[in-house]
């Protein structure tokens, strides 16, 4: 039997979304399961997803909801590891250093090998919080971020830099009115037959 499981991250509503695009709910049309990798930031988010499919969540760093900051989700014989994958300021401050300076690459910082170690014996390990789409594999383990569905627009940037007065945090800001736009992406992993297919799918 095949499972199918909605994979979302990085929602932020109403934070700084007014709600969920519809469109979530049409690519995740009968899944199995929902897991969300956190900064959810609104109980209407989980509301909305549990009537698709139930749901797995954890908590960001933007959350204030009462969650697990990780968990262990067992589908299709499978154990998928999930986590947001904020970590202490001091490891990510040269990898934040570099894409606040940098408008093409993303730099991980040495992530996936930290990320691998956070669980014991799971297949997959499903994050967020960088805001973008990772597929990869790391010591026999899948480690999937399906994006964010909340990618900054040039008109909320602005809105943003408004509200703070962190230099870093404007800085930040500023050099993202530069980068090309990214699209809200959710993911889905398929699990059939002892494997597991990860897919990105971009949001009208």
């Amino acid at each position: 039997m095949a499972y199918r499981i909605g994979v979302i991250a990085d929602t932020h509503v109403p934070e700084f979304l007014p709600s969920l695009p519809k469109a979530v709910g049409q690519v995740f049309q009968g899944v199995d399961m929902i897991l969300h990798a956190g900064d959810i930031t609104g109980e209407v988010v989980l509301e909305e997803l549990r009537a698709i499919a139930p749901v797995v969540a954890i908590k960001g760093d933007h959350d204030q909801l009462k969650l697990q900051e990780r968990t262990v989700v067992e589908c299709g014989g499978m154990r998928i590891g999930l986590l947001h994958g904020r970590r202490p300021r001091w490891q990510e401050a040269p990898s934040l250093f570099y894409n606040t300076l940098s408008v093409k690459d993303h730099a991980w910082g040495g992530f996936q090998q930290q990320v691998v170690l956070s669980f014991d014996k799971v297949d997959a390990i499903v994050f967020g919080h960088f805001h973008h789409p990772y597929v990869g594999t790391h010591e026999g383990v899948l480690l999937f971020n399906p994006g964010a569905v909340y990618q900054p627009s040039p008109e909320n940037v602005r809105a943003r830099l408004t509200m703070t007065r962190l230099p870093w945090r404007r800085l930040y800001l500023q050099r993202s009115l530069h980068r090309p736009l990214r699209l809200p992406t959710v993911g889905i992993l398929t699990i059939d037959e002892g494997a597991i297919k990860p897919e990105i799918i971009p949001l009208p």
